[in-house]
Formats: structure tokens, C-alpha cells, sequence
């Protein structure tokens, strides 16, 4: 994901405009907290689907062998 600096900008000016300015720090800690979290999350699911196709995959190449 690949953002510009005036997408960038226009995201903070409508934060501003939206959330006020002295609960701004806590509330971009606690996106980026909820950010963190859903990537460990997805990188889990990656993990397990990969393991899960692995095993899948690897009787179906011995048969092939044999």
C-alpha cells in the first residue's frame, strides 16, 4: 500500500476535523495497536493455510515418485 503525500494530508485534515486535536495522539496509537494486531492475525491465517496446502501437497508428490 502505497500512499501519496497529499492523500496523506487529506486523511490528517479530516482526522482534525473529525476527532479532536488532544485525543488525536491516543486515538493513532490505538489504530495503530488494532493495525499491528490484525496483521500477526492474518499472518497466522497465511501460516496455517501454507502448512495446511504443504501437507496437502507433499502425499500427492509421492505418489507421483513412486
Amino acid at each position: 500500500m502505497n500512499f501519496s503525500i497529499s492523500e496523506i494530508i487529506v486523511v490528517l485534515l479530516i482526522a482534525l476535523l473529525v476527532i479532536k486535536p488532544e485525543q488525536l495522539p491516543d486515538v493513532a496509537m490505538t489504530l495503530g495497536r488494532f493495525v499491528q494486531s490484525m496483521r500477526r492475525m492474518f499472518g497466522k491465517v497465511k501460516d496455517e493455510m501454507n502448512g495446511f496446502i504443504d501437507s496437502v501437497e507433499k502425499p500427492s508428490e509421492r505418489k507421483r515418485e513412486q
